[in-house]
């Protein structure tokens, strides 16, 4: 996740700066975002169907291809057709890796532990594509640029598949669909993609974390646009910035983790994912604002994000058990 989050916090002010406008910047994020969902809304079943490693295996080629095919034919010519093209197919494979991960962890953990278990799982993803994802471009991009940046990031990718292949060989993987035949795995997939429409309580979860991950993903295309061209930060600034939100939510994905167990799942989220992010979704637009080019007034909401944010991690839990057992890799990943 470390290389997945090269990009996040500087990607659309780079496109920016090629000469595309900042539409046109949001529109590459838009469909990333488009082909993630879809890969992410089939994930958990395909993880049961093929196995969560070749799942994660077919996500880490896919990634490391058009990872290059971006770079060298979209940023690298200013193509703009073919940005969105290799970027947009790119965001199919992150998902595939990512809650394929899921599954292996919610299949080998008891029931009654999977939101402390979520928790640290969540914890060390922000370590990756916030914290080390932030940080590292902030001290490569004053010395190798964007692109050499965006080169990095191939390195860590190629480096954490690689592990992942190795160290998740023997784990305990489910099997209930691995000898079904051709024509029903494919009514299982169905039956993935129809969940949403099926279920009311997976419809009515999908919503709450939709509207929670709009400010998340949001920020970090608009922000960096906000910061830079208008309040006077470099890059790295704001680089270091969005690093100190991710590494809040380090601690803050453990502790409402743990803390969901004692007061209950949808506790946390509603008084303190919903009413806490909100509060801080306005305070990290207007706190800047007001205070311009001040490094250490802009910290602080970027801290508050990431203490509220993390309160959302139950939600984790919430999915597969709004659902049915027979799909909870089909709940988690939609």
């Amino acid at each position: 996740m470390t290389g997945d989050g090269f990009e996040l916090a500087f990607l659309s002010h780079y496109i920016k700066s090629l000469g595309f406008t900042p539409a046109q910047a949001s529109m590459a994020f838009t469909l990333y975002g488009l082909a993630a969902a879809l890969s992410a809304w089939v994930s958990g079943v395909v993880a049961e169907i093929i196995t969560p490693q070749k799942t994660m295996l077919i996500g880490f080629v896919l990634w490391c291809i058009f990872h290059v095919l971006f770079l060298v034919f979209g940023l690298g010519q200013s193509n703009y057709a073919l940005m969105l093209l290799f970027y947009g197919i790119r965001g199919l494979a992150y998902p595939l890796f990512l809650y394929s991960f899921i599954v292996i962890i919610i299949h080998n953990v008891r029931g009654e532990n999977t939101s402390s278990a979520l928790g640290w799982y969540w914890a060390v993803y922000s370590v990756g594509i916030g914290v080390a994802g932030s940080y590292i471009p902030s001290f490569t991009i004053p010395y190798i640029g964007e692109m050499g940046t965006l080169w990095l990031a191939l390195v860590f990718c190629l480096a954490g598949g690689i592990i992942a292949m190795v160290s998740l060989r023997q784990v305990k993987v489910p099997d209930r669909m691995h000898h079904l035949s051709t024509r029903d795995k494919f009514a299982e997939l169905g039956r993935a993609v129809t969940l949403i429409y099926t279920n009311r309580n997976i419809f009515l979860s999908g919503i709450v974390r939709i509207i929670n991950t709009l400010s998340l993903f949001g920020f970090a295309v608009i922000m960096p646009m906000m910061f830079v061209d208008e309040l006077g930060f470099t890059t790295s600034e704001w680089l270091q910035v969005w690093a100190v939100f991710f590494f809040t939510t380090i601690f803050s994905n453990v502790f409402w983790g743990i803390v969901a167990e004692k007061l209950g799942w949808m506790k946390v989220v509603r008084w303190f994912g919903c009413l806490g992010m909100a509060a801080s979704s306005l305070a990290f637009y207007y706190m800047p604002l007001h205070f311009g080019h001040y490094f250490a007034m802009a910290l602080v909401p970027a801290i508050a994000l990431g203490i509220f944010v993390a309160a959302f991690v139950p939600m984790a839990a919430v999915f597969p058990r709004a659902g049915t057992s027979a799909h909870r890799s089909g709940d988690f990943g939609l």
